[in-house]
């Protein structure tokens, strides 16, 4: 016989456990309800594979924007062996999937970054897809897609051209940001490139080429007015400008980091090739100044984002790597760190590089000795603030989730196969090359991994609150933006994942009415060459409180955040 008290403990325990479920500050939107189920799904063989490819599972970008302007923030997610998916925001977080009517489809091209930009200020969003992978040029051919008009059903329509504007560029691209590098009014572009095929010559210390630009070197595209064209044309000024540092890069960040009044650069780099902060010399030229900026910077640094952490008023530098959070995990993939590879750092000149991800954190200007300010000084801060461990991490969402104040972050991790795994490097050290290559992938751990959220708590230190916020599915997660889909005040979450289907995660914040903190929501409106205000600047005060924002949507990882400005207030009205 059971006893009835302990049946009545049972159902209380239960009740708790569920309620504490329920109450997360993420609810995951099933694809049942959104109508999204994009899924990039990789398929390998014995040509495309993590061991001849090592960027295959890069993953693809995701973009926000109102395509047809009803009010709406709509989704492009980018596919890799899959068509890219265009979704049209029908409200209540349910979306239609127009991919075909719009003609967005990614012509079969391996795509990774999408940047979402109305490149010829008509009011109507476009979009421009980076493209790599494929060896042949047409392949990896960039797409420019140009919004032609909204028809009668709302659906917008879409046309290439990247030849007509002299986008159409096909080197192994990541990621474009437009952003004006001339103040001149206009908009112009810097593409990463990530030129990474072998894993074998990423590992090797070189003296690094600046001579001339090269196949793993990003790009820099000035827009030029074209006697007779109706709209600007890109032409490629990288030599000239000094954009000639080689990398394989995963992501850039535009941003004023010294206040000048002129937008510089942060590239960050895979594997040995150091990190690039170009400054804007203020003459239509670059130089390269990271390790004047930076002591330190992460090794295998992926996504990135520049924004103000603890509002103070100065951008700080986040930078996500590849280190795990548990013992076990670092065992299994992590190597020692090497004298020699320090000792080569030094003579070769290369920037002071460790696997973790790095929180830069802006100390303001360096007092020269005429008392003028010089460049910024930053100490490097992610152990203390307990966000420097996140495994194979991809993205770095940071934006105040929680309306408190201070701004928190999301990061996506997660790789298809173990490739660093010690057990199997040892195994692959022993085995015959010969082996058939898709056997000896059979060999490579699958691990899935839950995203880590992080509460920001008093500006200088984070909380993991991944549980609490119901970040807990496990998953290979890449690209991924922030986006208040369902304009209530609060920023929901978009992840693009490889092998499942896309995460829709509703942010539950504003439901509590009563008790909900406050929030403030700028839209930026620009002159007619700008008319989305790209570069401006927000900056708010209140009792006790400033809080800064610059206005650059190509941030994180891939992809196009929504162009807005969005402050948590707390409790200030």
């Amino acid at each position: 016989m059971t006893h009835p008290r302990l049946l009545a403990a049972v159902f209380l325990l239960s009740c708790i456990a569920g309620c504490r479920r329920q109450h997360t500050l993420f609810e995951k939107i099933s694809s049942s309800h959104s109508g999204i189920k994009f899924n990039n799904k990789i398929v390998e063989n014995d040509s495309l594979n993590p061991l001849s490819v090592v960027n295959i599972y890069n993953g693809g970008g995701v973009g926000i924007g109102d395509f047809n302007n009803d009010g709406l923030q709509d989704i492009y997610f980018t596919g890799n062996m899959v068509p890219g998916k265009l979704y049209l925001n029908k409200g209540g977080l349910k979306f239609e999937d127009v991919t075909g009517k719009a003609g967005v489809d990614g012509e079969g091209r391996w795509s990774r970054g999408v940047a979402v930009i109305d490149i010829n200020n008509d009011g109507l969003m476009d979009m421009y897809i980076s493209n790599t992978i494929y060896k042949d040029s047409l392949r990896k051919r960039n797409i420019l897609y140009v919004n032609q008009g909204i028809d009668k059903n709302g659906i917008p329509h879409f046309k290439d051209m990247a030849a007509e504007y002299g986008l159409d560029i096909h080197v192994q691209s990541t990621m474009a940001s437009f952003f004006d590098y001339d103040n001149d009014g206009d908009l112009d572009m810097y593409l990463t490139v990530n030129e990474a095929f072998n894993g074998n010559s990423t590992s090797v210390f070189l003296q690094r080429s600046t001579r001339s630009v090269n196949a793993s070197t990003g790009r820099l595209f000035r827009n030029d007015n074209v006697a007779g064209v109706p709209h600007g044309v890109f032409h490629d000024v990288s030599k000239e400008a000094g954009v000639v540092y080689e990398g394989y890069g995963h992501s850039a960040t535009v941003c004023d980091i010294n206040n000048d009044g002129w937008k510089d650069i942060y590239v960050s780099d895979d594997f040995l090739s150091e990190n690039i902060l170009y400054i804007n010399n203020h003459d239509g030229t670059f130089t390269n100044r990271a390790k004047e900026y930076f002591k330190h910077t992460s090794f295998n640094s992926m996504g990135q984002d520049v924004t103000d952490i603890n509002n103070d008023g100065l951008v700080d530098v986040v930078e996500l790597d590849m280190n795990p959070k548990d013992n076990y995990r670092k065992k299994k993939m992590l190597s020692a760190n090497n004298y020699n590879t320090f000792q080569n750092f030094e003579r070769l000149g290369y920037q002071y590089q460790y696997v973790r991800n790095t929180l830069q954190l802006n100390q303001g200007p360096r007092i020269l000795e005429n008392d003028s300010a010089g460049a910024p000084v930053f100490s490097e801060i992610g152990f203390m603030s307990g966000v420097a461990e996140t495994d194979w991490s991809w993205t770095p969402l940071i934006v105040d989730f929680d309306n408190d104040g201070y701004r928190d972050m999301i990061v996506t991790n997660g790789f298809p196969k173990d490739v660093s795994d010690h057990d199997f490097i040892a195994y692959r050290a022993k085995s015959s090359s010969n082996e058939n290559p898709l056997k000896l992938l059979d060999k490579i751990p699958v691990i899935k991994l839950a995203n880590y959220a992080f509460k920001n708590t008093d500006g200088l230190h984070f909380e993991d609150v991944s549980e609490g916020w119901g970040m807990i599915t496990k998953s290979f997660s890449n690209g991924a933006v922030y986006a208040d889909l369902d304009n209530d005040g609060d920023m929901d979450v978009v992840i693009n994942n490889i092998n499942d289907e896309a995460f829709i995660y509703k942010n539950t914040l504003r439901e509590k009415k009563d008790s909900a903190s406050h929030f403030l929501q700028i839209r930026f409106q620009g002159d007619k060459e700008n008319i989305e205000g790209l570069g401006a600047y927000a900056d708010i005060y209140y009792p006790g409180g400033h809080q800064t924002y610059e206005n650059n949507p190509y941030r994180g990882y891939l992809s196009t955040y929504q162009c807005l400005a969005h402050f948590g207030l707390g409790k200030i009205e």
